[in-house]
């Protein structure tokens, strides 16, 4: 099973390139960064935080009855990906600019899709509402947004038969006697 908070997260960034700016950058949490662009959003994160009223102790039992066969595993832990977005700007007006193109991305988009799930986004504090320092001479606004319940699985996986084998024994009705034994594995 590939990694769901991989796939989410490049979704993320791709659909930022894409509506906001080219220079949409992922940079790890706690990591230095450089800006090598002007008018350049940085995606500072993920910071994982369990959703824990979502946690389940039971064994999720996935019945294939084509083959008859079931898989038991433990139920996914939901996290939640937070992450700081920083604008970078030459001047004020860029900024200005840049702001608007990241409250209307998370207004039109609701949520952020792979080929497998969707997940919710959800603004924690608005672009420009973050107060980080500013060491720098470029113009900078920051916020805090979030993917919602991105599932991650253990490798805890158990494949089993539904049915172990298959004997149809065949008897005469009045007598009860044994006529035929069939086995359809063989």
């Amino acid at each position: 099973m590939a990694s769901c908070i991989r796939e989410v997260v490049e979704a993320l960034i791709k659909q930022l390139q894409a509506d906001v700016t080219p220079n949409t950058v992922l940079v790890p949490l706690n990591d230095y960064y450089e800006v090598k662009h002007t008018q350049s959003l940085l995606v500072i994160g993920p910071k994982l935080d369990e959703n824990r009223s979502k946690r389940n102790s039971e064994k999720r039992v996935e019945v294939d009855r084509d083959n008859l066969s079931y898989t038991e595993r433990n139920w996914p832990r939901y996290y939640h990906l937070d992450f700081d977005f920083v604008l970078n700007a030459d001047n004020g007006a860029a900024l200005l600019d840049m702001q608007e193109k990241v409250i209307a991305f998370f207004l039109d988009n609701r949520e952020i899709a792979t080929a497998e799930c969707v997940f919710k986004l959800r603004e924690m504090v608005p672009i420009g509402g973050l107060e980080r320092p500013n060491l720098s001479n470029l113009r900078q606004a920051s916020g805090r947004y979030r993917i919602e319940d991105v599932e991650v699985f253990d490798h805890d996986v158990f494949d089993g038969k539904i049915v172990l084998y298959r004997n149809f024994r065949l008897c005469d009705f009045g007598s009860r006697r044994l006529i035929e034994t069939y086995k359809p594995d063989e």
